[in-house]
């Protein structure tokens, strides 16, 4: 048989047909990019979860420590802010409904905690001046920052450990799918005895 005859005898594909597989091939690779693009999304989500409670894993644990090795201030940390803020507690004093923590370090330096464009800040006294820094990087969102404090009047008898509780929403700076918004709740208690 030659060649000519071959090609003659072989049928094609109708139109029909071709039309039929590429409609079902398109329907695959369709269905295959959208698993894909929600394994990808997963991933982003759950990455973006990661890095939010590493940064504020290190935030906590930066404020907690020096929480936890406070000491008594009583009215020496006031004149930290402009205009002069009216301590209460020996140890633990909040100013601007609760939004912004002020004590006495180990050292015997007074530092400040608060929200500044929904960041968490430290304001902290050295032996020359006062330095400020973030402590949560600008990809990270706070708000509704709250800490609520226990703690003895000034003059009053020591009859309370001192402690703060620290409660604050935080969420993922990008895209709404990837926010990852979660609610941070830490009780962070004085080592310091009188």
């Amino acid at each position: 048989m030659s060649l000519a005859k071959k090609i003659k005898s072989v049928k094609g594909a109708s139109l029909l047909e071709l039309l039929v597989s590429i409609g079902l091939f398109s329907i695959l690779i369709l269905s295959a990019m959208q698993i894909f693009k929600m394994a990808v999304d997963g991933q982003r989500g759950s990455i973006s979860t990661q890095n939010v409670q590493e940064n504020m894993r290190y935030a906590m644990e930066k404020m907690s420590k020096e929480i936890r090795m406070a000491r008594i201030s009583n009215h020496d940390c006031e004149t930290m802010f402009n205009p002069p803020q009216s301590a209460v507690f020996k140890v633990f004093n909040t100013a601007d409904a609760n939004s912004i923590l002020y004590f006495k370090n180990q050292y015997g330096y007074c530092v400040v905690y608060y929200l500044d464009n929904n960041r968490l800040k430290i304001m902290a006294e050295t032996a020359t001046v006062p330095v400020t820094a973030f402590i949560t990087p600008a990809k990270v969102e706070v708000s509704n920052l709250k800490f609520y404090t226990d703690d003895d009047l000034i003059g009053g008898l020591a009859s309370t450990q001192p402690y703060v509780t620290m409660v604050m929403d935080v969420k993922a700076v990008g895209l709404a799918i990837h926010e990852q918004k979660m609610k941070i709740q830490t009780t962070v208690s004085s080592r310091y005895y009188e």
